[in-house]
């Protein structure tokens, strides 16, 4: 028999799969840049589509009563939001958390003008200073806790044009109190 007809007989030698499994590692090294690359995007993209669902959400509960939602702890959904975070809500999910977080604010505005304000005449300095009451409001915010520094800096940059920020593992993305005409970049 010759080496050809014996090949042939018993299948490809130890040389052969060598080659064909080099070849096959080759390839999954050029093309899982590509996966890996596709997989983030969609990972970016559901973030911004949950926040941007939570953000009209609360912003709906808002308008209806005159305050924002309960704050909850990452993962969970406020209690006026319940419908959120049934199973499969958009509160968990493969590779970050979503969270809600409102808090007060403490505001200063101008005073009107008191009639039985004692004169001020002996002080020009306090004379001129303008009386400021401190006014209270409620700020809401949606958070994105994450341990892929990637995904919290795309947010980061997506949401650019509005208050966010990052700290450690986690973005804030503050919602003013009334909606912004200002469309996200990109």
């Amino acid at each position: 028999m010759t080496r050809r007809a014996d090949r042939a007989a018993h299948g490809a030698a130890a040389g052969d799969v060598l080659i064909f499994l080099a070849t096959l590692s080759i390839a999954a090294a050029l093309l899982y840049p590509a996966w890996s690359t596709r997989e983030f995007r969609a990972t970016v993209e559901e973030a911004v589509a949950d926040v941007e669902t939570l953000s009209a959400a609360a912003r709906v509960e808002r308008d209806r009563r005159n305050r924002w939602p309960t704050p909850a702890p990452p993962g969970e959904a406020p209690p006026e939001l319940s419908g959120l975070g049934q199973a499969d809500g958009i509160f968990d999910r493969l590779g970050y958390t979503l969270g809600w977080a409102s808090w007060d604010v403490v505001d200063s505005v101008d005073a009107p003008p008191s009639t039985d304000a004692p004169a001020f005449d002996a002080d020009p300095v306090a004379a001129e200073a303008t009386p400021m009451v401190p006014v209270i409001r409620r700020v809401g915010a949606v958070t994105v806790h994450s341990g892929d520094e990637s995904l919290l800096a795309e947010l980061l940059e997506k949401y650019s044009g509005r208050t966010s920020f990052v700290l450690d593992t986690m973005w804030l993305l503050v919602l003013p109190e009334r909606a912004e005409s200002v469309a996200p970049s990109r």
